[in-house]
């Protein structure tokens, strides 16, 4: 499923590894899946399909399965940034999480024909992995490990399902993707076609809720409780890509120094942090400030920074020890667009950047600043 960066909580996660400059992280939620699937493979499916066997057999082939299960949604969700990487977009992460995987784009398609490859070759994927494990299946059964080939036997099925899953027509669903970018390319609008198989996505979210809740009833809690989760937050997403679409629509022909404030407040880097909370955070109200020092800008400091310090180290320390350091991740032109602004600010996690014209700074645009500015131009807009 492939996602931009604000379509997914920003929570903190385990970092495993880097594929082709992807960052692969495990967010904290994934090893209650991990160990829900786990024990039901163990406890449940092997013994109920294969009995005779003894509990550490089990336990070892639902291991091999689950870590197998999660190693195909990676192929699954690299397949989608790779192929998004080859027609020139960035891909920052893939997270593995409790409803399975995001492959972070930084920015839409640019145009429908983009859109249908990076959203079909998710589940052709998922097809060419349950033909791997159907065939590593075959291979095992001829060579009498009948209970190993179970395990792939599983995994080409659970491939094929998770293919099929995602060919369902609803955004954010990657068959919602392949259907948006039909749309797109016959009216021309990415909005209007968001917007339509958003409402198919929302739907089809309903429809697993009402499923669940059913299964509740019928005394399956488990199954019903994973059904509602699914359901809520398939649309929760269907509905944010719709207003990001929404959100980039309204910030295009935007220049940064339309909406840039040029009367800052700044602070002296030799200033202690317990001073900055006091004469500053409280006193004028925003989460972030300049950091100059003879009308020389060395960088910014935000209230993230300083939040989580004891109140020794805010006696202690000063506002030079804790400020993000002046740097092109943070700083953006006058003349930059305003979406170019906004994927930078979720890009490097910054609520601020700096507006410099010739090496000076000139202004200061801040992500608050940012949406309200789209909500009153929407306002106008209708």
């Amino acid at each position: 499923m492939p996602s931009k960066k604000g379509e997914v909580p920003g929570r903190e996660g385990i970092n495993l590894f880097r594929i082709a400059g992807i960052q692969i992280t495990i967010d904290f939620s994934w090893f209650i899946i991990f160990i829900l699937i786990l024990w039901s493979l163990s406890v449940g499916y092997f013994p109920k399909e294969f009995p005779g066997q003894n509990a550490l057999a089990y336990w070892f082939a639902g291991l091999i399965a689950t870590l197998l299960f999660f190693l195909s949604v990676v192929i699954h969700e690299l397949s989608h940034s790779l192929m998004a990487i080859r027609l020139g977009m960035k891909i920052n992460e893939i997270t593995l999480f409790i409803f399975g995987g995001i492959s972070k784009l930084s920015e839409e398609a640019r145009t429908p024909q983009d859109e249908f490859k990076i959203a079909v070759v998710g589940p052709l994927s998922s097809f060419a992995l349950a033909i791997v494990f159907r065939g590593a299946a075959g291979a095992l059964t001829a060579l009498q490990f009948s209970f190993m080939a179970a395990v792939f036997s599983y995994l080409s099925w659970i491939n094929v399902a998770l293919g099929v899953f995602n060919l369902i027509p609803g955004f954010p669903l990657d068959g919602g993707r392949v259907l948006r970018a039909f749309l797109w390319w016959k009216t021309g609008s990415i909005a209007r076609a968001t917007k339509w198989t958003s409402d198919i996505g929302k739907g089809f979210a309903v429809a697993l809720m009402v499923i669940g809740t059913f299964q509740i009833f019928s005394g399956r809690l488990l199954g019903g409780i994973w059904m509602i989760f699914i359901g809520m937050f398939l649309r929760w997403v269907a509905e944010g890509g719709y207003q990001e679409v929404l959100i980039r629509q309204a910030l295009e022909g935007v220049s940064v120094r339309e909406v840039m404030v040029t009367q800052m407040v700044s602070v002296s880097p030799e200033m202690k942090v317990s001073d900055l909370i006091s004469s500053f955070f409280l006193k004028y109200g925003y989460t972030g400030y300049p950091v100059m020092e003879n009308d020389e800008i060395l960088g910014v400091v935000s209230l993230s920074q300083v939040k989580d310090l004891t109140d020794e180290e805010k006696e202690n320390r000063k506002v030079r020890e804790i400020m993000t350091a002046l740097s092109k991740e943070i700083c953006v032109g006058p003349e930059d667009s305003l979406a170019d602004a906004l994927k930078k600010m979720i890009q490097q996690n910054m609520s601020r950047l700096l507006v410099l014209d010739k090496n000076q700074v000139v202004g200061l645009i801040t992500k608050t600043g940012l949406f309200r500015f789209i909500e009153i131009k929407r306002l106008f807009e209708g």
